[in-house]
């Protein structure tokens, strides 16, 4: 078995971490960054309902002669339910298969008797560093998992929109936000908006051009629910490809103002249209470019959703700690293994209070 580090390049972490699943929480599900994209609802069990009341009827007729009531419509109930699943893995690192160029690490894999320890022994900043690199990859994994998983999911060759090569088993746990939005918004739906090169035969005909993006955003916000465009945490999630085409537009029309801004709010670019907040979903675009690419074209390269972080909620059965991570040195294999096992679902909650473009 190959160490788990094979080059170079890469920062310690100085944390000292003790409990391992309070940090990830922290880290993950608590980070405050994805707290702002999602409603991040944790405690959730297999099978909870969500229930959604809608509007109740008209009323107000004029009393009758006969002093009977007029009755009305009641109340419409529809309901959803999480469905987290378990998922695991396990990272295995062997300290003597540690990369010979990897000067870093040879610099501080002292010969003691606990070398090839590197959890608890004197070699444990490589075992903290692990651990650290875990936390770096679950957080694009519950965003990948949120938004692209899908039961049917499977390689182009098998007719799916997966790169052929890819392991479906990363992708087909349970069905994301957007499986859940193509069936519930589909190309014939009013909270539909068309994004044409989306559909073109290369790489390069799919590229946005001169004012495409501001009109994909122009049109997602006049399609849109007033109750949706009164909510004040409504944001627009979009590919990079439509961010840099808006910010192109911007600069192409030299727009001063009219609500489209690039300001920098606590160190962070942001950018709006018509006062609302457009997130720039560059994780879209990654796994969009790297496993829905048939070598010709994307699937997909351009979307963008008009709606509120409550509206994608992401459940875990997770309450104040991440689930469960046990790291352990094996004496017997001389390896060392970082095990976890954690549940996760998402929820695309109801279809008035979005609009999809794709």
């Amino acid at each position: 078995m190959a160490s788990a580090i094979n080059n170079g390049a890469f920062t310690f972490n100085p944390e000292e971490i003790k409990d391992w699943s309070e940090v990830i929480n922290e880290l993950t599900f608590a980070d405050p960054d994805l707290n702002a994209i999602h409603d991040i609802q944790q405690g959730i069990k297999y099978d909870e309902q969500i229930v959604f009341a809608g509007k109740i009827g008209l009323m107000g007729k004029k009393v009758g002669a006969n002093c009977a009531p007029n009755e009305i419509s009641g109340i419409s109930l529809t309901e959803k339910f999480w469905n987290p699943v378990f998922e695991d893995f396990r990272l295995t690192h062997c300290s003597t298969d540690v990369n010979t160029q990897d000067k870093l690490v040879n610099q501080m894999a002292r010969m003691n008797p606990d070398y090839r320890d590197v959890v608890s022994g004197s070699n444990s900043s490589t075992g903290n560093f692990l651990v650290g690199k875990v936390i770096d990859g679950f957080n694009e994994t519950i965003l990948r998992k949120a938004w692209f998983n899908d039961t049917a999911a499977d390689t182009v060759v098998n007719g799916g929109v997966l790169t052929n090569g890819t392991d479906k088993e990363f992708f087909n746990s349970f069905d994301g936000i957007f499986k859940q939005m193509f069936v519930e918004i589909p190309d014939t739906d009013s909270k539909y908006v068309s994004i044409p090169k989306n559909g073109r035969a290369n790489y390069e005909d799919q590229e946005l051009t001169a004012n495409e993006s501001i009109a994909i955003l122009k049109a997602m916000y006049k399609k849109a629910d007033s109750r949706l465009l009164s909510d004040p945490n409504k944001k627009f999630y979009v590919t990079r490809t439509i961010w840099d085409g808006y910010l192109d537009d911007l600069e192409d029309i030299q727009n001063q103002g009219a609500g489209n801004t690039l300001i920098n709010e606590e160190g962070k670019e942001t950018l709006r249209y018509r006062g609302v907040e457009v997130v720039k979903m560059e994780i879209w675009d990654r796994i969009i470019e790297d496993f829905e690419n048939n070598g010709t074209t994307y699937n997909l390269p351009h979307r963008a959703v008009l709606t509120t972080p409550l509206n994608i909620p992401i459940g875990t059965l997770s309450q104040d700690d991440w689930g469960t991570l046990d790291a352990f040195y094996d004496k017997v294999t001389a390896k060392n293994y970082i095990d976890g096992i954690y549940s996760l679902d998402s929820k695309f909650m109801q279809k008035y209070l979005a609009i999809f473009a794709y």
